[in-house]
């Protein structure tokens, strides 16, 4: 992305934060007033005006350039391979995620959505909810006790899904999942689940296990448990803790690698979190 800075201060940007996995990136930045200019966008792009007012910059079939001005809380869509640019005269605050189209190509396909469908292009439309998946994102990224890969891929799953039942013309085969997981199937997740809790497990493993999309898994899931995979599975990892506190021969740090936090600080916040009680006091609290 090339940019021409109206200011002529040292620094544009005000402020930055990024993040990025597998055929996704988010970022966030506040900028002074600047000019983004014209280029082919190489993946899906989503932008959402956090603050502040834009000018959009295409060019029409005809060859002539249209102008749409997008402010607070505006969603534009840059499909991969359209030409967009864009000019703002003021500060400001813009979400962006880049999806690759191979990416959301798999997505497609995994929750049997026809692969064969275009994304349309939309400029100042407004959508709460995609701006919400963005900044939960990076919030997650940046966390000091992140809820770990099962959360992500969760919004991950539900940001492109929602792209490609919103903004495209792909159409989803039904899958029959209105009574929640067959006893077998939730059986085989629940096993798998608890023989790793000290892995991040992704939704993917999960759905796989389940052999269904991760979608129709995800909802499937929490309608027979009445709560999500990653809810499920922070529950168990403090269950499985409380029950190796209750010994002696554990260090405390080892419990919480043993149950899938990062480290001792994660599990003591998220332990209280869950308990009302750090690791050492409820130990202690089991003893006396």
């Amino acid at each position: 992305m090339q940019i021409e800075w109206t200011s002529n201060a040292a620094e544009p940007y005000l402020f930055r934060q990024a993040a990025e996995w597998t055929g996704v990136k988010v970022h966030r930045a506040r900028v002074l007033p600047g000019r983004m200019l014209e280029e082919e966008a190489c993946c899906h792009e989503l932008n959402i005006t956090v603050s502040g007012h834009f000018v959009a910059e295409r060019r029409a079939a005809s060859g002539k350039f249209v102008k749409t001005k997008s402010g607070e809380g505006t969603l534009c869509l840059t499909p991969s391979g359209q030409t967009v640019g864009a000019y703002w005269q003021e500060p400001l605050d813009n979400l962006g995620i880049l999806l690759a189209p191979d990416f959301v190509r798999t997505v497609a396909l995994e929750n049997r959505f026809s692969t064969a469908f275009e994304l349309r292009e939309i400029y100042a439309a407004k959508d709460p909810l995609v701006e919400h998946l963005g900044l939960a994102l990076l919030d997650e990224a940046h966390s000091p006790t992140p809820a770990g890969r099962l959360y992500t891929d969760s919004l991950i799953q539900t940001l492109t899904l929602h792209l490609l039942r919103n903004y495209s013309d792909a159409a989803p085969v039904p899958e029959n999942t209105s009574g929640g997981l067959s006893g077998y199937r939730l059986k085989r997740v629940r096993e798998f689940i608890d023989a790793h809790l000290d892995a991040d497990i992704s939704l993917q493993e999960l759905a796989r296990i389940a052999d269904l999309s991760q979608f129709h898994f995800a909802r499937a899931f929490r309608r027979s448990m009445g709560e999500t995979p990653q809810q499920y599975l922070m529950r168990q990892r403090i269950e499985r803790a409380k029950q190796l506190l209750a010994g002696d021969e554990l260090p405390i740090v080892e419990v919480g690698l043993r149950t899938g936090f990062k480290n001792q600080s994660h599990f003591t916040t998220l332990f209280r979190k869950f308990t009302k009680y750090t690791p050492k006091l409820w130990r202690e609290l089991e003893r006396a």
